[in-house]
């Protein structure tokens, strides 16, 4: 039986990291190859055929468009050489590359993000545990249906919704709505949950996608005891065509923040209700009435992957009125 093509395109992050001490906490990400990473993994040999692309080496903290942009480029130019692809790449941004994927990259190849929260040399370290998993999970053909997955602490879930819930933690992903969709076990994988893509994707294909000009600037405007709007002004007077609102509560805007959010909204800009909670959705009809404000309710995305969708929707259409961002918003 000929085994599956599996491409491994990595990014860097803690998986790619050492450190000095296999006890310590201190380490660099980034600083192993992809050769390296695989070369890591027993027994990968036997569930795939594993090539590996390297398309950056970077701390999480330090991911970018541009990079995006490489990846989903990478993978349609690739697509019709392997039958799944598996990025690596640092837990602490993943929820954003996943979803900027997931809404980007066509469907009918499986596609699956794993990362690691402890660095290659310490001790258990977590990284080739993940791969495997995560080489498995692009290998089987029901993957594709799911859209962009994340495989980690063997258990997998959609990019949609995906959250980092805890600093240091190997269990540090959650979801903001429901659970994992699925696991793996042995070099099996499972699902529990039936595939939930949402209609019309991709948003934009890696044709639409300009490394030199990147993506529409977008901000997340973070919320405080007795914030006023300092932060939103000055983003609006350099240029951001969106804005997101990490609310309180259910999307809640302060009274200090609310004048000018209500000006961005005036002047044309896209401003968008998120939550700093962790889980749960922002509600429509909640204690803001977005219509009146010019607003659009984020509803069950974090502030991270609502400036994902925010940005590749004004870069589809630049003037898009309230209401066409409102219906994008509610499908997802």
């Amino acid at each position: 039986m000929t085994l599956p093509r599996i491409e491994v395109l990595t990014t860097g992050g803690t998986i790619a990291g050492t450190g000095d001490s296999a006890s310590g906490s201190a380490y660099h990400s980034g600083e192993l190859s992809g050769e390296q990473l695989l070369a890591s993994v027993p027994d990968l040999g036997r569930v795939a055929q594993v090539s590996v692309r390297q398309i950056a080496n970077i701390p999480s903290q330090d991911m970018n468009e541009t990079v995006w942009i490489r990846l989903a480029r990478a993978i349609d130019e690739d697509r019709d050489r392997f039958d799944g692809f598996v990025v690596t790449h640092g837990t602490d941004t993943m929820e954003e590359t996943s979803f900027f994927l997931d809404l980007v990259l066509k469907p009918g190849r499986p596609v699956v993000l794993t990362g690691a929260m402890l660095p290659s040399t310490a001790i258990s370290a977590d990284g080739p545990r993940n791969i495997f998993n995560a080489v498995c999970t692009a290998a089987c053909p029901a993957s594709a249906a799911y859209g962009v997955l994340v495989a980690m602490n063997s258990e997998l879930y959609a990019a949609r919704g995906l959250l980092k819930s805890h600093t240091t933690s190997v269990a540090t992903f959650r979801a903001r709505i429901t659970g994992p969709v699925g696991w793996t076990q042995n070099g099996e994988v499972y699902f529990a949950a039936a595939p939930a893509r949402v209609p019309g994707l991709p948003l934009a294909s890696s044709a639409d996608l300009d490394e030199s000009k990147g993506l529409p600037r977008v901000a997340v405007i973070a919320t405080w005891a007795g914030v006023d709007g300092v932060a939103l002004d000055a983003c609006a007077q350099a240029g951001c065509r969106g804005i997101v609102i990490e609310g309180m509560g259910d999307g809640n805007v302060p009274s200090g923040l609310m004048h000018a959010a209500d000006a961005a909204a005036s002047e044309g800009i896209a401003v968008v209700r998120a939550s700093r909670s962790p889980f749960g959705a922002v509600l429509a009809a909640g204690e803001i009435d977005d219509a009146q404000h010019g607003f659009v309710c984020g509803g069950s995305l974090s502030p991270a992957q609502a400036r994902v969708l925010l940005q590749l929707a004004l870069l589809a259409r630049p003037d898009a009125s309230r209401e066409s961002l409102q219906a994008l918003f509610a499908r997802f």
